[in-house]
C-alpha cells in the first residue's frame, strides 16, 4: 500500500523529536541520580535568597 503523504504540523521532523526526547530523559535521570547520590552522602541543597 502506498501511504498518503502527511503535511507536518510543525517544522521539527520525527527523527529530531526523538532525539530530544532521548536527551530530556537522560538530563532528566542524571538529575536524579546526582540527587540520589547527594542523599546518599547527606549533602542537602540550602535555597538562600539575598535582598
Amino acid at each position: 500500500m502506498i501511504k498518503k503523504s502527511q503535511k507536518p504540523s510543525s517544522n521539527i521532523s520525527d527523527g529530531v523529536a526523538f532525539l530530544l526526547r532521548g536527551a530530556k530523559k537522560r538530563r532528566s535521570m542524571a538529575i536524579a541520580s546526582a540527587r540520589m547520590i547527594n542523599s546518599d552522602l547527606g549533602i542537602t541543597n540550602k535555597l538562600v535568597a539575598l535582598k
